[in-house]
Protein backbone atom coordinates (compact mmCIF):
# COMPACT_ATOMS: atom_id res chain seq x y z
CA UNK A 1 0.00 0.00 0.00
CA UNK A 2 1.09 3.14 -0.98
CA UNK A 3 -1.19 5.18 1.99
CA UNK A 4 -1.58 3.96 5.77
CA UNK A 5 -4.86 2.71 6.34
CA UNK A 6 -7.27 5.40 7.72
CA UNK A 7 -10.56 3.75 9.65
CA UNK A 8 -12.48 4.73 12.94
CA UNK A 9 -10.29 3.92 15.48
CA UNK A 10 -11.33 1.11 17.70
CA UNK A 11 -13.33 2.31 21.08
CA UNK A 12 -14.07 -0.87 22.69
CA UNK A 13 -12.12 -3.93 23.70
CA UNK A 14 -14.46 -6.43 21.20
CA UNK A 15 -13.98 -3.63 18.28
CA UNK A 16 -10.28 -3.65 19.25
CA UNK A 17 -9.91 -7.17 19.10
CA UNK A 18 -11.78 -7.10 15.46
CA UNK A 19 -9.49 -4.67 14.01
CA UNK A 20 -6.54 -7.27 15.24
CA UNK A 21 -8.00 -10.06 13.56
CA UNK A 22 -8.68 -8.13 10.77
CA UNK A 23 -4.38 -7.09 10.16
CA UNK A 24 -3.47 -10.00 10.98
CA UNK A 25 -5.50 -11.53 8.05
CA UNK A 26 -3.11 -9.65 6.22
CA UNK A 27 0.39 -11.67 6.97
CA UNK A 28 1.82 -13.76 4.83
CA UNK A 29 -0.28 -17.23 4.97
CA UNK A 30 2.93 -19.02 6.90
CA UNK A 31 3.41 -15.96 10.01
CA UNK A 32 -1.01 -15.53 10.21
CA UNK A 33 -1.58 -18.79 12.48
CA UNK A 34 0.88 -17.84 14.94
CA UNK A 35 -0.60 -13.75 15.38
CA UNK A 36 -4.10 -15.17 15.07
CA UNK A 37 -3.59 -18.05 17.71
CA UNK A 38 -1.81 -14.84 20.24
CA UNK A 39 -4.63 -12.36 19.99
CA UNK A 40 -7.19 -14.62 20.45
CA UNK A 41 -5.60 -16.87 23.47
CA UNK A 42 -4.85 -13.02 24.88
CA UNK A 43 -8.22 -11.84 24.54
CA UNK A 44 -9.70 -15.22 25.78
CA UNK A 45 -7.21 -15.30 28.91
CA UNK A 46 -8.64 -11.52 29.64
CA UNK A 47 -11.98 -11.81 28.53
CA UNK A 48 -13.38 -11.75 32.34
CA UNK A 49 -11.06 -9.65 34.10
CA UNK A 50 -11.88 -6.39 35.15
CA UNK A 51 -12.92 -3.73 32.30
CA UNK A 52 -11.96 -0.75 34.98
CA UNK A 53 -8.65 -2.15 36.84
CA UNK A 54 -5.46 -0.93 36.34
CA UNK A 55 -4.26 -3.88 34.59
CA UNK A 56 -6.94 -4.27 31.73
CA UNK A 57 -6.13 -0.74 30.97
CA UNK A 58 -2.92 -1.58 30.22
CA UNK A 59 -3.46 -4.34 27.95
CA UNK A 60 -5.68 -2.23 26.27
CA UNK A 61 -2.70 0.36 25.51
CA UNK A 62 -0.56 -2.48 24.37
CA UNK A 63 -3.37 -3.45 22.00
CA UNK A 64 -3.77 -0.39 20.73
CA UNK A 65 0.00 -0.29 20.37
CA UNK A 66 0.22 -3.84 18.38
CA UNK A 67 -2.62 -2.53 16.26
CA UNK A 68 -0.96 0.48 15.18
CA UNK A 69 2.26 -1.75 14.48
CA UNK A 70 0.40 -4.24 12.14
CA UNK A 71 -1.18 -1.30 10.26
CA UNK A 72 2.14 -0.02 9.70
CA UNK A 73 3.81 -2.86 8.83
CA UNK A 74 0.84 -3.95 6.36
CA UNK A 75 0.97 -0.90 4.90
CA UNK A 76 4.54 -0.64 4.04
CA UNK A 77 7.27 -0.80 6.91
CA UNK A 78 9.63 -3.09 6.07
CA UNK A 79 11.66 -2.75 9.57
CA UNK A 80 7.98 -3.52 11.66
CA UNK A 81 7.43 -5.98 9.33
CA UNK A 82 10.07 -7.94 9.85
CA UNK A 83 9.77 -7.69 13.46
CA UNK A 84 6.68 -9.21 13.19
CA UNK A 85 8.01 -12.21 11.14
CA UNK A 86 10.52 -12.70 13.76
CA UNK A 87 8.28 -13.33 16.48
CA UNK A 88 6.08 -15.19 13.92
CA UNK A 89 8.78 -17.90 13.43
CA UNK A 90 10.42 -17.78 16.83
CA UNK A 91 13.52 -15.86 16.12
CA UNK A 92 12.25 -13.56 19.21
CA UNK A 93 9.07 -13.17 21.91
CA UNK A 94 6.50 -15.77 22.63
CA UNK A 95 6.99 -18.32 20.21
CA UNK A 96 10.90 -18.53 20.59
CA UNK A 97 10.12 -19.20 24.20
CA UNK A 98 8.09 -21.94 23.47
CA UNK A 99 10.60 -23.32 20.83
CA UNK A 100 13.59 -23.11 23.18
CA UNK A 101 11.69 -25.33 26.06
CA UNK A 102 11.43 -28.10 23.23
CA UNK A 103 15.62 -27.75 22.60
CA UNK A 104 16.13 -27.81 26.00
CA UNK A 105 13.69 -30.82 26.91
CA UNK A 106 15.37 -33.96 27.84
CA UNK A 107 13.69 -36.96 26.12
CA UNK A 108 12.40 -39.73 28.47
CA UNK A 109 14.78 -43.31 28.91
CA UNK A 110 13.48 -45.63 26.33
CA UNK A 111 16.04 -48.57 27.43
CA UNK A 112 17.10 -49.57 29.93
CA UNK A 113 20.63 -48.03 29.26
CA UNK A 114 19.43 -45.05 29.22
CA UNK A 115 17.45 -45.36 32.87
CA UNK A 116 20.08 -46.39 34.31
CA UNK A 117 22.57 -43.27 32.96
CA UNK A 118 19.88 -40.80 34.48
CA UNK A 119 19.97 -43.03 38.12
CA UNK A 120 23.72 -42.32 38.06
CA UNK A 121 23.01 -38.61 37.36
CA UNK A 122 20.74 -38.61 40.78
CA UNK A 123 23.11 -40.52 42.38
CA UNK A 124 25.62 -37.87 41.62
CA UNK A 125 23.85 -35.32 42.18
CA UNK A 126 22.83 -36.94 46.05
CA UNK A 127 26.39 -37.32 46.70
CA UNK A 128 27.09 -33.96 46.10
CA UNK A 129 25.09 -32.78 48.78
CA UNK A 130 22.77 -30.36 46.69
CA UNK A 131 19.12 -30.18 45.46
CA UNK A 132 17.97 -30.68 42.04
CA UNK A 133 17.46 -27.79 40.01
CA UNK A 134 16.10 -26.55 36.95
CA UNK A 135 19.44 -26.97 34.77
CA UNK A 136 19.62 -30.64 35.68
CA UNK A 137 16.62 -31.22 33.59
CA UNK A 138 18.00 -29.77 30.63
CA UNK A 139 19.44 -31.54 28.14
CA UNK A 140 22.97 -29.94 27.60
CA UNK A 141 24.70 -31.83 25.61
CA UNK A 142 21.45 -30.74 22.81
CA UNK A 143 22.73 -27.21 23.93
CA UNK A 144 26.01 -27.43 23.62
CA UNK A 145 25.21 -29.47 20.15
CA UNK A 146 22.70 -26.76 18.60
CA UNK A 147 24.84 -23.63 19.71
CA UNK A 148 28.06 -24.75 18.01
CA UNK A 149 26.21 -25.62 14.83
CA UNK A 150 24.72 -22.23 15.27
CA UNK A 151 28.12 -21.01 15.34
CA UNK A 152 29.76 -22.25 12.60
CA UNK A 153 26.41 -21.31 10.12
CA UNK A 154 27.67 -17.55 11.07
CA UNK A 155 24.20 -16.17 11.07
CA UNK A 156 23.97 -12.71 9.28
CA UNK A 157 21.38 -9.47 11.48
CA UNK A 158 20.83 -11.91 14.34
CA UNK A 159 18.16 -10.08 16.25
CA UNK A 160 20.10 -11.57 19.42
CA UNK A 161 24.07 -11.59 20.07
CA UNK A 162 26.98 -13.99 18.72
CA UNK A 163 27.50 -16.71 21.03
CA UNK A 164 30.96 -17.63 21.58
CA UNK A 165 32.81 -20.88 21.91
CA UNK A 166 33.88 -19.80 25.27
CA UNK A 167 29.74 -19.71 26.11
CA UNK A 168 29.06 -23.82 25.28
CA UNK A 169 31.31 -24.81 27.32
CA UNK A 170 30.91 -22.34 30.54
CA UNK A 171 32.63 -25.33 33.28
CA UNK A 172 36.25 -23.98 32.18
CA UNK A 173 35.22 -20.50 32.86
CA UNK A 174 34.33 -21.20 36.41
CA UNK A 175 37.07 -19.91 38.79
CA UNK A 176 38.30 -22.23 41.07
CA UNK A 177 39.41 -19.54 43.62
CA UNK A 178 37.06 -16.50 44.87
CA UNK A 179 38.45 -12.49 45.35
CA UNK A 180 40.45 -13.51 48.24
CA UNK A 181 41.67 -16.60 47.20
CA UNK A 182 39.85 -19.29 49.12
CA UNK A 183 37.92 -22.10 47.31
CA UNK A 184 34.85 -21.70 45.48
CA UNK A 185 31.96 -22.93 47.51
CA UNK A 186 29.90 -25.20 45.84
CA UNK A 187 26.79 -23.50 45.82
CA UNK A 188 28.43 -20.33 44.50
CA UNK A 189 29.93 -22.62 41.37
CA UNK A 190 27.04 -24.02 40.73
CA UNK A 191 25.07 -20.85 40.62
CA UNK A 192 27.82 -19.43 38.12
CA UNK A 193 27.24 -22.32 35.79
CA UNK A 194 23.48 -22.30 35.72
CA UNK A 195 24.07 -17.98 34.80
CA UNK A 196 26.74 -19.33 31.98
CA UNK A 197 24.32 -21.73 30.79
CA UNK A 198 21.56 -19.51 30.30
CA UNK A 199 23.45 -16.76 28.65
CA UNK A 200 24.12 -19.10 25.84
CA UNK A 201 20.38 -20.64 25.51
CA UNK A 202 19.41 -16.68 25.10
CA UNK A 203 21.74 -16.49 22.44
CA UNK A 204 20.17 -19.29 20.35
CA UNK A 205 18.01 -19.52 17.62
CA UNK A 206 15.64 -22.33 18.39
CA UNK A 207 14.75 -25.08 15.28
CA UNK A 208 11.62 -24.87 13.80
CA UNK A 209 9.06 -28.29 12.96
CA UNK A 210 10.77 -29.72 9.49
CA UNK A 211 7.40 -29.04 7.59
CA UNK A 212 7.06 -25.63 8.62
CA UNK A 213 11.20 -25.09 8.03
CA UNK A 214 10.75 -27.06 4.45
CA UNK A 215 7.85 -24.78 3.41
CA UNK A 216 9.40 -21.64 4.19
CA UNK A 217 12.64 -22.69 2.39
CA UNK A 218 10.39 -23.61 -0.96
CA UNK A 219 8.94 -20.46 -0.95
CA UNK A 220 12.81 -18.35 -0.74
CA UNK A 221 14.06 -20.51 -3.11
CA UNK A 222 11.50 -20.52 -5.14
CA UNK A 223 10.69 -24.22 -5.76
CA UNK A 224 7.03 -23.49 -5.03
CA UNK A 225 4.89 -20.67 -6.95
CA UNK A 226 1.96 -20.73 -5.14
CA UNK A 227 -0.03 -17.35 -4.97
CA UNK A 228 -1.73 -18.07 -2.09
CA UNK A 229 1.21 -18.17 -0.11
CA UNK A 230 1.68 -14.22 -0.64
CA UNK A 231 -0.70 -12.01 1.47
CA UNK A 232 -4.12 -11.18 -0.02
CA UNK A 233 -4.51 -7.81 -1.32
CA UNK A 234 -6.71 -6.02 1.23
CA UNK A 235 -9.85 -5.26 0.81
CA UNK A 236 -11.40 -1.55 0.67
CA UNK A 237 -12.61 0.43 3.61
CA UNK A 238 -16.80 0.33 3.77
CA UNK A 239 -17.64 3.80 3.63
CA UNK A 240 -21.10 5.55 4.84
CA UNK A 241 -23.81 6.27 2.11
CA UNK A 242 -24.40 9.80 3.94
CA UNK A 243 -20.49 10.81 3.36
CA UNK A 244 -20.03 10.47 7.04
CA UNK A 245 -16.91 8.84 7.69
CA UNK A 246 -13.20 9.33 8.50
CA UNK A 247 -12.98 10.95 5.33
CA UNK A 248 -15.15 14.44 6.87
CA UNK A 249 -12.64 15.91 9.63
CA UNK A 250 -12.80 19.46 11.14
CA UNK A 251 -10.06 21.88 11.76
CA UNK A 252 -9.41 21.16 15.59
CA UNK A 253 -8.41 24.72 16.07
CA UNK A 254 -8.64 24.35 19.98
CA UNK A 255 -5.17 22.13 19.81
CA UNK A 256 -3.61 24.78 18.27
CA UNK A 257 -4.55 27.35 20.57
CA UNK A 258 -3.20 25.42 23.79
CA UNK A 259 -0.19 23.60 22.39
CA UNK A 260 2.97 24.07 20.24
CA UNK A 261 2.53 23.59 16.42
CA UNK A 262 4.84 20.84 16.58
CA UNK A 263 3.46 18.62 18.96
CA UNK A 264 -0.45 18.66 17.58
CA UNK A 265 1.09 18.16 13.67
CA UNK A 266 3.48 15.42 15.31
CA UNK A 267 0.91 12.01 14.15
CA UNK A 268 0.92 13.47 10.34
CA UNK A 269 4.85 13.70 10.70
CA UNK A 270 6.06 11.71 7.30
CA UNK A 271 7.86 9.68 9.89
CA UNK A 272 4.31 8.97 11.88
CA UNK A 273 2.22 8.57 9.03
CA UNK A 274 2.60 4.61 8.98
CA UNK A 275 2.13 4.25 12.86
CA UNK A 276 -0.33 6.52 13.10
CA UNK A 277 -2.50 7.09 9.72
CA UNK A 278 -2.90 10.91 10.27
CA UNK A 279 -3.45 13.05 7.39
CA UNK A 280 -1.58 16.37 7.06
CA UNK A 281 -3.92 18.97 6.29
CA UNK A 282 -1.74 22.26 5.96
CA UNK A 283 1.11 21.01 3.27
CA UNK A 284 -0.02 23.09 0.12
CA UNK A 285 0.64 20.37 -2.46
CA UNK A 286 -1.54 17.53 -0.52
CA UNK A 287 -0.89 15.24 1.42
CA UNK A 288 2.92 13.97 1.20
CA UNK A 289 3.82 10.28 1.14
CA UNK A 290 5.19 8.50 4.47
CA UNK A 291 9.10 8.13 4.77
CA UNK A 292 9.76 4.30 4.36
CA UNK A 293 6.87 3.15 2.62
CA UNK A 294 7.69 -0.07 0.85
CA UNK A 295 5.36 -1.30 -1.79
CA UNK A 296 5.14 -4.94 -1.62
CA UNK A 297 5.60 -7.34 -4.57
CA UNK A 298 6.07 -10.80 -4.77
CA UNK A 299 10.20 -10.31 -5.05
CA UNK A 300 10.18 -8.62 -1.53
CA UNK A 301 8.31 -10.89 0.15
CA UNK A 302 10.86 -13.51 -0.79
CA UNK A 303 13.80 -11.59 -0.12
CA UNK A 304 11.85 -10.68 2.89
CA UNK A 305 11.40 -14.48 4.16
CA UNK A 306 14.92 -15.08 2.80
CA UNK A 307 16.72 -12.92 5.65
CA UNK A 308 14.16 -14.97 7.86
CA UNK A 309 14.77 -18.22 6.49
CA UNK A 310 19.05 -17.87 7.26
CA UNK A 311 17.90 -17.70 10.70
CA UNK A 312 16.15 -20.65 11.23
CA UNK A 313 17.26 -24.38 11.27
CA UNK A 314 15.76 -28.02 11.71
CA UNK A 315 17.04 -30.51 13.81
CA UNK A 316 16.26 -34.16 13.85
CA UNK A 317 17.57 -37.38 15.86
CA UNK A 318 20.15 -39.40 14.01
CA UNK A 319 19.08 -43.42 13.72
CA UNK A 320 21.57 -44.28 15.68
CA UNK A 321 20.25 -42.23 18.48
CA UNK A 322 23.23 -40.63 19.50
CA UNK A 323 23.77 -37.14 17.39
CA UNK A 324 22.00 -34.76 15.80
CA UNK A 325 21.23 -33.53 11.73
CA UNK A 326 21.06 -29.99 11.92
CA UNK A 327 20.76 -28.11 8.87
CA UNK A 328 20.60 -24.16 8.70
CA UNK A 329 18.85 -22.41 5.52
CA UNK A 330 21.22 -21.38 2.89
CA UNK A 331 21.20 -19.53 -0.30
CA UNK A 332 23.33 -20.80 -3.10
CA UNK A 333 24.39 -17.29 -5.18
CA UNK A 334 24.99 -17.73 -8.86
CA UNK A 335 25.55 -15.03 -10.75
CA UNK A 336 23.92 -14.05 -13.29
CA UNK A 337 24.72 -14.93 -16.99
CA UNK A 338 25.97 -12.27 -19.35
CA UNK A 339 23.60 -11.19 -21.93
CA UNK A 340 23.81 -11.99 -25.37
CA UNK A 341 25.38 -7.98 -25.95
CA UNK A 342 28.06 -9.16 -23.55
CA UNK A 343 29.25 -12.72 -24.52
CA UNK A 344 31.66 -11.60 -27.23
CA UNK A 345 33.72 -10.23 -24.58
CA UNK A 346 33.56 -13.89 -23.47
CA UNK A 347 34.28 -15.66 -26.25
CA UNK A 348 37.78 -17.88 -27.36
CA UNK A 349 39.16 -15.96 -23.81
CA UNK A 350 42.92 -16.77 -23.79
CA UNK A 351 43.92 -18.53 -20.31
CA UNK A 352 46.05 -16.74 -18.42
CA UNK A 353 49.68 -17.62 -18.24
CA UNK A 354 51.02 -19.34 -15.56
CA UNK A 355 53.45 -17.61 -13.38
CA UNK A 356 57.05 -18.99 -13.00
CA UNK A 357 58.06 -20.10 -9.47
CA UNK A 358 60.91 -17.69 -8.66
CA UNK A 359 64.05 -19.17 -7.08
CA UNK A 360 66.81 -17.45 -5.30
CA UNK A 361 68.10 -16.52 -8.95
CA UNK A 362 64.56 -15.82 -10.55
CA UNK A 363 64.18 -12.79 -11.59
Amino acid sequence: MSRPLRIPHPGTPLHLYRHLLREASYLPPLARPFADGQIKDRFRQHQKDDPEGEKTRGRIRQAHHELRVLRAANAGDMTRMRRVLLRAFGRVGRRRRELMAGLLHRDMPTNTEELQKYAAEALDIAAAGREIDWLDAWDLKKLRTFANSQIQAGLVNNPKSDITPAQINPGKSIPTENAWGRPLTPKLARTKLKKLWKTAADKCMPPLPREEWERLGNLVTGAVHDPRLLPPARRPVARSMSGDGPGGRNWDWQSYAIKPVAVVDRPANRQNKLLTGAVDDNTPTGDPQPIECHNYTARTWQRLLASIWRLTATMEKRPDGQSWKIEWGKLEFWPAAASAGDMEFFRDFPEPEKQRKKGKGGT
